[in-house]
């Protein structure tokens, strides 16, 4: 046998809090991780623009800004480019002479390259480099780190690798007057490290506070979850014979309903166990007499003198014991009316057809009381959502009692047929009737308004009502029709 597994809801709500919690915080990293390399990006490439701009400026004092940059800082000063390159303008003024003398004799110049950037990381250093063209294409400027062919073939922002794989971002701007062209390059290595430092950033609060959020929530589901290991044990400690209602105002908003709903249990099986309580007191009642009137028959038939005293003590033995079989049988099938049961085995049945075989079987009945038993069923019934042997039983009880409760010679009628909403069953008989002021009282238990000749249980119309209950039928007494008797009627909705 294979055990079923217990859920424990402060473990499911603990892990679906904490994956909760887990999911937002990495879709926050993730988006914040996103904008910050993105304004990352743009500040470098605004910065490695204005660097670009300032060098310009150098170069050309006269020259201004040939494109505006986005405001995103300021662009900086002329004294911050010569405090980062001290020799450049030095350098610049060397390498215009050398290429003037490079026009009167026709000998190839070295470019200049400038030395450390001495106000910045080393580290940094290695990440930017410049160059810095004549118009003519000639290299006249550049950084130690950088190389002898053009950085950047296009104009404006670009980016190529290194034959070391090294991925630089490019920037080149000409001057007004196409003099001087300026080329800054700065390595991506230097943003992706900035960008790793971000997520780090991020994700190291995430990875050190998930064990005490876990720890937190846990503390917390089980502080709120308290009241139901209270109710838990308030139920678990009563005995079984305590079925007084909870106690609903302590109980949390979500617990309510649940405790609500167990009272009302606890109501039923509190009315189901009272209703089985006075049924069996009563069913022990009513069949103390029949087995007492049995026991007397037998002693009466023992001490019998004559064959007649015998023969009329064991008619009356008879007749108690056929009374105390019906009033078992009928005690058998109240106990199996459960009130709290659903109908079973509904099935579409033809009601005119049970009506015919529960008739049949009741004529001889009729006809040893000089009886008449009329059955009128109306033309094209619809069919009835119904449990066949409970409507068997429950037109038996009903033609029974009308049979044993009229006088010989008398009539009984059985009317299937249609009424407003749905099907209709009417038993009629001309006996003697049931006073208005206890028609009430004949449907419940053990009741009976009974003569000495008809020594009735008092279950049966009880039965009948707990049939038309399942049924979701409503049944009714009346008048018989000819202002005689009593009239029985099944109303069948649907």
């Amino acid at each position: 046998m294979i055990a079923q597994r217990h859920h424990s809801l402060s473990r499911r709500l603990l892990v679906g809090l904490v994956v909760v919690s887990f999911s937002y915080w990495a879709v926050i990293a993730w988006l914040t991780v996103r904008d910050s390399v993105d304004e990352v990006y743009e500040l470098f490439d605004v910065h490695l623009a204005q660097t670009a701009l300032a060098l310009l400026r150098v170069t050309d004092p006269d020259e201004s800004d040939p494109l505006v940059i986005p405001n995103r800082t300021q662009a900086p000063a002329l004294h911050e480019i010569f405090d980062q390159w001290p020799e450049l303008p030095q350098r610049l003024a060397d390498s215009r002479s050398a290429t003037a003398k490079q026009g009167n004799t026709g000998a190839p110049v070295v470019p200049a390259v400038t030395g450390s950037i001495h106000s910045m990381h080393a580290e940094y250093e290695k990440n930017l480099r410049y160059q810095v063209w004549s118009g003519d294409g000639s290299l006249l400027l550049r950084s130690a780190n950088a190389p002898v062919v053009t950085m950047a073939s296009s104009d404006g922002y670009s980016e190529t690798m290194d034959a070391d794989g090294k991925t630089w971002r490019h920037f080149a701007v000409w001057d007004m007057h196409h003099h001087f062209r300026i080329v800054v390059s700065e390595a991506h290595e230097l943003r992706n490290r900035l960008v790793r430092r971000i997520v780090l950033q991020l994700a190291s609060p995430l990875a050190l506070g998930l064990p005490v959020l876990i720890v937190l929530l846990w503390f917390s589901i089980s502080r709120g979850l308290n009241p139901v290991g209270v109710l838990t044990r308030e139920i678990a400690s009563r005995k079984p014979d305590n079925l007084k209602p909870l106690d609903a105002s302590s109980a949390p908003g979500e617990v309510r309903p649940m405790v609500l709903a167990l009272n009302e249990l606890l109501q039923r099986v509190t009315h189901t166990l009272e209703g089985e309580r006075r049924f069996t007191a009563n069913a022990a009642h009513e069949l103390r007499t029949p087995l007492a009137a049995i026991q007397a028959q037998l002693h009466v038939a023992g001490k019998a003198d004559s064959e007649t005293e015998r023969q009329q003590a064991m008619r009356q033995l008879q007749s108690g014991v056929e009374r105390s079989i019906r009033l078992v049988g009928q005690l058998l099938t109240l106990a199996r009316l459960d009130p709290e049961q659903a109908l079973p085995d509904a099935h579409l049945v033809n009601f005119g057809t049970i009506a015919e075989a529960v008739c049949a079987e009741l004529a001889p009945l009729t006809l040893q009381r000089g009886q008449t038993l009329e059955l009128l069923i109306e033309p094209d019934l619809a069919p009835l959502s119904g449990n066949a042997d409970m409507l068997s039983m429950l037109l038996s009880n009903l033609v029974d009692n009308a049979i044993r409760y009229t006088p010989r010679g008398g009539r009984v009628d059985v009317v299937v047929g249609h009424y407003l909403y749905g099907l209709m069953l009417e038993v009629s008989d001309d006996g003697p009737g049931i006073p208005v002021s206890q028609r009430d009282r004949v449907f419940e238990r053990f009741y009976r308004i009974a003569g000495p000749d008809q020594p009735g249980t008092g279950l049966g119309l009880a039965i009948c009502r707990r049939i038309a209950e399942l049924h979701h039928a409503r049944v009714t007494l009346s008048d018989g029709p000819r202002g005689r008797g009593v009239t029985v009627s099944v109303f069948f909705s649907g």
